[in-house]
């Protein structure tokens, strides 16, 4: 599959991709949906990509005018892939990729000054993994952290991919918004809500975090 910008100042560059099946990017058609109804809101913001794969939706919207972006990836392969693509298409703005654990991540690595609180991010689990957002589940609590004030913005939002016939239960600290019907998949548009009264993250908690 041959993956490339579609809008902005990268428009029709190429992303370089790994062999092998180990990503599920968003197609071309599905991205130009997605970034029509973010056209008021990717201007200067800080971004999260998270699960980012090769980076498709962080440089997508660095293409199009954020100002930061933070990519997590915890796939070796991919992370290396992502990196690089990373390196060509955005040498200039200021980015982390970081090969971190989602499920247990703080969502505030090393070397991110300036590149938060989010303003817009964007978590794209594998499908397989879809359940482990179920209340009190491990992706449930990750969405929750999300919410913290020092980690996104007031009015910052979130979207999450999920395959069609799954209901996202809506996460501890966020308001569903929207959910969009896409070709054969649900982006559920959220915005935050009342600050999760959560105790603070625990460093021992973080699990297989590594700091590239």
């Amino acid at each position: 599959m041959t993956l490339r910008i579609i809008g902005g100042e990268l428009r029709r560059r190429q992303l370089k991709t790994p062999p092998g099946i180990l990503t599920r990017p968003y197609t071309d058609r599905v991205r130009q949906v997605v970034f029509d109804r973010l056209v008021d809101r990717i201007e200067s913001a800080r971004v999260a990509d998270i699960y980012a794969g090769v980076g498709t939706m962080g440089l997508e919207s660095i293409s199009r005018g954020a100002s930061s972006c933070v990519f997590l990836e915890a796939t070796p392969l991919v992370h290396q892939t992502l990196k690089e693509n990373v390196r060509l298409l955005a040498a200039d703005v200021p980015t982390v990729c970081w090969k971190t654990d989602v499920r247990y991540t703080s969502f505030v690595p090393r070397g991110s000054d300036g590149m938060l609180p989010y303003d817009l991010l964007y978590f794209d689990p594998p499908y397989a993994r879809c359940p482990d957002m179920e209340p009190g589940s491990v992706l449930a609590k990750a969405l929750t952290r999300l919410a913290r004030p020092a980690v996104s913005s007031e009015d910052a939002l979130l979207l999450v991919r999920t395959p069609q016939r799954f209901e996202l239960p809506v996460p501890t600290g966020w308001d569903l918004s929207e959910c969009w019907h896409i070709s054969t998949m649900k982006v559920w548009s959220l915005t935050k809500t009342s600050i999760p009264s959560a105790s603070p993250y625990i460093e021992s908690q973080r699990k297989s975090e590594i700091e590239q």
